[in-house]
């Protein structure tokens, strides 16, 4: 056993060795930095808890497209000058699945509907909710007129459909 130990010794100390299990080490970690960049993105079929909410970071491009309409549409209000939107959303995007009942004797049984594209199955998507608004913050250079205030809070409100009480508007300074 001691014989065997000292050969392991002598072959790490060559320099062929070294750069052997500093490549595989390299190897390992690219190998894991792969899987996490493409871990997640074929994941929408499977049991109903994962199916319940799929998350693509579609929050942050929905509140900063949102953030460009309301800005373009608040600038074309008479009054309101240069503006800067902030939305903030709560939740993120939601896809809902179709499902089938199938009703027995005492009791229903639901299941997601699956359709097969080629090699993958993955489960019907009946249709996606997009994140909901938690709050806006509006600063345009008529934030000081209470009059472009109360027209921002009326475009706001109805364009999102949310209550006035999630909306500011403040002066641009």
């Amino acid at each position: 056993m001691n014989e065997l130990i000292e050969k392991l010794k002598d072959i790490s100390k060559k320099p062929v060795f070294l750069k052997a299990a500093v490549a595989a080490g390299i190897l390992a970690i690219v190998l894991i930095l792969v899987s996490d960049l493409s871990g997640g993105k074929d994941e929408k079929a499977g049991a109903a808890d994962e199916n319940a909410s799929v998350t693509f970071g579609y929050s942050d491009v929905y509140a900063d497209s949102m953030d460009t309409k309301l800005c373009e549409l608040l600038t074309s209000i008479e009054g309101v000058g240069k503006a800067q939107v902030m939305l903030t959303v709560s939740s993120t995007e939601e896809y809902v699945y179709a499902e089938t009942v199938k009703r027995g004797t005492s009791q229903a049984e639901n299941s997601y509907v699956i359709i097969d594209k080629g090699s993958q199955k993955e489960a019907l998507v009946k249709k996606v909710n997009n994140p909901s608004i938690k709050g806006v913050v509006i600063v345009c250079e008529g934030g000081d007129d209470p009059r472009v205030c109360e027209k921002i809070y009326k475009a706001v409100s109805t364009a999102l459909d949310i209550s006035t009480s999630r909306i500011y508007v403040a002066e641009m300074k």
